[in-house]
């Protein structure tokens, strides 16, 4: 299993204004998306960063300080692995253009989450049943 890199921080945030100031006006982050309670920006490397205000009520549980997102080479692999370790998955997993991710409970409590390549299992939908198969008799 590689953990290939960091790919996305989220951080919530109850002085949105000031925090995206710092950010696009301070260091001069590119900011690629922005709503009346969030805000994204790219950096160089193009890791995602997002801030959430109170407003945002689908990331409310970003409640742990920001939330990491590590991006693995193999989704399934690591997620079985975490899995077996005891880790505590948040929700089910969720899959869009071609990656899966779920968030976790890290071994102090910290929200992370885990992103990859969307596992075959996942991808491929399931074969029809045999007695479709068997063609016309």
């Amino acid at each position: 299993m590689t953990v290939l890199k960091v790919d996305f921080v989220g951080i919530r945030t109850n002085r949105l204004d000031e925090t995206v100031a710092l950010f696009r006006d301070v260091l001069g982050v590119q900011v690629t998306r922005e709503t009346d309670d969030s805000v994204r920006f790219r950096l160089a490397d193009n890791t995602i960063l997002e801030l959430y205000g109170p407003g945002d009520e689908f990331h409310a549980f970003f409640a742990t300080g920001p939330v990491v997102t590590l991006r693995v080479e193999d989704f399934a692999i690591a997620r079985q692995a975490m899995a077996k370790a005891g880790i505590e998955f948040i929700g089910e997993i969720q899959t869009a253009d071609g990656v899966s991710w779920q968030h976790f409970y890290s071994p102090v409590g910290t929200i992370l989450e885990l992103i990859g390549p969307v596992p075959v299992s996942l991808s491929v939908p399931p074969a029809p049943p045999t007695s479709e198969l068997a063609g016309p008799e």
